[in-house]
């Protein structure tokens, strides 16, 4: 019988430690900007009963975004040929699939209280947050391309 132990690498140790550290940065970043984007719509005139722009909402939403985001960021650095490159192109992608929902909340008025301003504010919300995941990303979990 043959048994194999997995050594952990320093680069693994160091991702693996990266990773919740680059979510963490990039949830209360996205919250803090969330926060004052809120504020600013809601002076603004943008209704307190439009549900997405309320802190626990968009808060649970940047948190699950931002997990999803370092998978997602992981799995093309650690696979990809040349992954700076096709985050390049995948970023401004996903940001802009992440407007789809907020334009049809406006379309179909869908939320209670929803008005084009809410929209726009929640469209600025996924540009701070992937601002701030991008950012947090490239210094935890920086991406080279396999020929570096």
């Amino acid at each position: 019988m043959q048994t194999t132990v997995e050594t952990i690498t320093p680069n693994r140790l160091r991702t693996v430690a990266a990773v919740p550290v680059a979510v963490v940065t990039t949830a209360v970043a996205g919250v803090l900007a969330s926060t004052v984007i809120a504020a600013v719509a809601h002076g603004a005139g943008v209704s307190h009963a439009f549900l997405p722009l309320h802190f626990a909402t968009f808060t649970v939403l940047i948190v699950f975004a931002a997990i999803a985001g370092a998978i997602g960021w992981q799995l093309v650095r650690s696979r990809a040929t040349n992954p700076s490159r096709l985050l390049a192109r995948l970023v401004p992608l996903v940001l802009m699939l992440s407007f789809i929902p907020d334009v049809l909340i406006g379309i179909t008025k869908a939320e209670t209280a929803a008005t084009w301003g809410g929209v726009f504010a929640l469209m600025t919300m996924h540009v701070f947050v992937a601002t701030a995941a991008v950012g947090s990303y490239i210094h935890f979990l920086p991406a080279r391309s396999t020929h570096d």
